[in-house]
């Protein structure tokens, strides 16, 4: 990670998901919806299909590979990326680096972010956001922090580091670092 780094900046702390949990809160709204969408699209398909419309059932496919998506798919996406997650704390910023290929990379200020707020398991673990972790609700603010990127996994806006080892030290080292002057 040093070659991210900016001049003059130094690493507080750097790591990576310590297990790789699949579910997340956002589920409890996404997991009935998209059981819903696939059942409908698959039903829908299956009653044109039965009609001999063969037109209008590849209007349905898409939405049956959507529904397929939401229902498993989007599953192994988050696992994929969980493995290939790091994470770096400096001085002045969170680094996350991941995706499905490892290479993409979400940079936020530290001075820029709310505080920092953590979910820690008995062994010391845990997740680490600022401000807040997304809700059920989110789901649906269309927020890029919380919202709709649940679908896709996709970076938020607002770094989380997901199940990290120690994480109310590398939450001290971040309030320490957002409270030294500029």
């Amino acid at each position: 990670m040093e070659s991210y780094l900016l001049p003059g900046e130094r690493i507080l702390w750097e790591g990576a998901p310590v297990r790789h949990r699949l579910f997340r809160t956002t589920d409890l709204i996404l997991v009935p919806f998209s059981l819903v969408w696939c059942g409908f699209a698959i039903f829908w398909l299956i009653g044109v299909l039965s009609d001999g419309n063969s037109r209008f059932a590849l209007f349905g496919i898409p939405f049956v590979v959507v529904g397929v998506y939401l229902v498993a798919g989007r599953f192994a996406v988050r696992a994929i990326a969980s493995r290939r997650a790091a994470y770096t704390v400096t001085d002045g910023r969170v680094v996350v680096r991941g995706g499905l290929t490892g290479r993409r990379l979400t940079t936020a200020y530290l001075k820029s972010l709310p505080p920092p707020v953590i979910a820690e398991r008995p062994d010391g673990s845990g997740s680490l956001a600022f401000g807040a972790f997304p809700g059920p609700g989110d789901v649906f603010t269309g927020d890029r922090r919380n919202g709709w990127r649940a679908w896709s996994d996709e970076p938020a806006t607002t770094p989380i580091l997901w199940e990290i080892p120690d994480v109310r030290r590398v939450r001290d080292f971040i309030a320490h670092a957002q409270a030294q002057p500029a």
